[in-house]
């Protein structure tokens, strides 16, 4: 097979190339005799990296901690997040009340949000904000709602943008056709209701 010029000025020694697709990858390859045999047979020992244009690109391993998963959701809560100072301007409690109250009010509609992990905020329960606030539950999801100007049935598909933590890795979901439409409607970037 008839390689590039660049296959071959970066191809490593001690490796063969194979072609997969249209990417180049170079594996770590030995020959070795096998009786009865008249020529040696060929043993690859496994991957050594990739070929492209600009060079060879070694294979790195990344260790990824299994055993301790969080998923957490960051769109829905992010998006209201945007809206916090104005919700705290309404209200009358002290400015760090208002801003825990608001954020309970998030976690509450959005059970999986990161706010769930907080140190700085103090998540109120439902009990608590209704006996010792004084508020109804669903005159806050109306409150809300007028703030943002969207009712929460239509940003549903934002409770569904996580990040995934494993370790000390981080990951994010893939946004779905709906959930992007929903972002160019209502004028938010990705970077925005990403988790920072």
């Amino acid at each position: 097979m008839r390689y590039p010029d660049y296959v071959k000025q970066f191809k490593p020694k001690g490796t063969i190339v194979k072609k997969v697709n249209d990417t180049y990858y170079a594996y770590y390859a030995t020959s070795k005799r096998v009786p009865d045999k008249k020529y040696p047979v060929q043993v690859i020992k496994g991957l050594a990296g990739r070929i492209d244009e600009s060079g060879f690109h070694r294979l790195s391993k990344a260790f990824v901690e299994t055993g301790h998963v969080v998923v957490r959701e960051c769109g829905f809560t992010n998006f209201l997040l945007k809206f916090e100072e104005e919700y705290i301007s309404r209200r009358k409690e002290r400015v760090k009340e208002r801003r825990n109250l608001y954020r309970s009010m998030i976690v509450y509609l959005s059970n999986n949000s990161y706010l769930n992990d907080d140190p700085e905020t103090t998540l109120y329960s439902v009990s608590e904000m209704t006996e010792r606030f004084q508020i109804g539950i669903p005159n806050q999801i109306t409150a809300i709602s007028k703030i943002c100007e969207y009712a929460m049935e239509e940003l549903e598909p934002l409770k569904y943008i996580c990040s995934v933590t494993m370790g000390n890795r981080r990951f994010e979901s893939e946004l779905t056709g709906a959930q992007k439409r929903l972002l160019e409607r209502i004028g938010i970037e990705e970077d925005d209701i990403r988790r920072g």
